[in-house]
């Protein structure tokens, strides 16, 4: 028989070679095997997804995000003790908001960058630049509370001044003023520490320099800085 006579099968010429040859299995009759089964399981997989989802407990609904703004909100603020209401939009800031909505201007705003510190107020007893703050992140809101806020003018008692104030007055460590209120944020601060760990007496003159290393004064009265804190850590370790 010739190669070419065209009565000739040529599906013997797909057989594949090898060991398998002799099982007649042919490419054509592989690939028709092989693909059928893989479209059966890609079609089993289906209702066996569906009926996995269908069966699965009810897991609780993500609330949605809150949504604040852009308008003004009402919010509450502990100022010094003392909760505020307060009408704020979310850009504004606590430097702002304590200023220009409540009166307490003894918090200055100077470069406005987080620059130069005059805009320091303790919030959860923590200095911090209210110029970079937030005040709705520090407001409490339905199902949040409020953070402490305290500023200059919450720094004493009453008609008492804090250890701090009488030494900076007695020190003379203020000239224009404008630094003052955010120094004695930072130097409170560290004096507050200091004494809650009883550890007043051992604050030194490199404490004090790092304490106030964000804040600047341009009429340059660090000496009297540094020796106001220390006079008042020494007075208050007695």
């Amino acid at each position: 028989m010739s190669k070419g006579d065209p009565n000739v099968s040529t599906e013997g010429s797909e057989s594949m070679s090898g060991p398998d040859a002799s099982s007649g299995l042919s490419r054509r009759s592989f690939l028709l095997h092989t693909g059928g089964a893989a479209s059966a399981a890609a079609l089993l997989t289906v209702p066996v997804a569906e009926s996995v989802a269908a069966t699965a407990p009810n897991q609780a609904a993500t609330p949605p995000a809150q949504v604040l703004g852009p308008g003004a909100i009402a919010a509450t603020l502990l100022v010094n003790g003392k909760p505020q209401k307060v009408m704020m939009e979310p850009r504004d800031t606590l430097a702002t908001v304590l200023r220009d909505k409540l009166g307490l201007t003894g918090t200055k705003i100077g470069c406005d960058r987080g620059g130069c510190g005059a805009c320091t107020v303790w919030v959860a007893g923590e200095p911090t630049l209210s110029c970079l703050m937030l005040a709705l992140d520090v407001a409490g809101l339905p199902g949040r509370e409020p953070q402490a806020i305290t500023t200059v003018e919450g720094l004493g008692k009453g008609v008492a001044m804090h250890p701090l104030q009488t030494a900076f007055v007695e020190k003379d460590a203020l000239q224009c003023g404008y630094c003052t209120s955010g120094m004695l944020m930072s130097c409170a601060a560290l004096y507050e520490r200091a004494k809650a760990e009883g550890k007043l007496a051992t604050i030194s003159d490199g404490d004090v320099r790092a304490a106030i290393a964000g804040n600047l004064c341009r009429c340059g009265a660090y000496p009297h800085i540094v020796d106001a804190t220390l006079s008042a850590a020494k007075g208050g370790a007695k």
